[in-house]
C-alpha cells in the first residue's frame, strides 16, 4: 500500500486535526463544524482532552447531504 505525500514530502493523513483544519478542508466556517459536531452530523475522534480528529471521508459524506442535484 503506497502512501501519498504532499509537496513538502510529509505523508498525507486521512485525518484532519482540529476544527480549523476540518473547516478549511470543507470550505465552511469553524462555527459550522462545531454545529455539525453538536448535531452529530459528522463523527469525530477524541484521543485526548485537547485533541479532536476528523476523517476526511466523514466530512465528504456530510457535505453530500447538502448537495442539490441538477434538474
Amino acid at each position: 500500500m503506497s502512501k501519498k505525500t504532499d509537496t513538502a514530502g510529509a505523508i498525507e493523513s486521512p485525518y484532519l486535526r482540529g476544527q480549523r483544519e476540518a473547516a478549511k478542508y470543507a470550505g465552511v466556517s469553524v462555527r459550522c463544524i462545531s454545529d455539525w459536531q453538536s448535531k452529530r452530523i459528522i463523527p469525530y475522534l477524541k484521543p485526548a482532552r485537547k485533541v479532536c480528529l476528523f476523517r476526511k471521508a466523514d466530512i465528504d459524506r456530510a457535505l453530500t447531504r447538502y448537495e442539490i442535484g441538477a434538474v
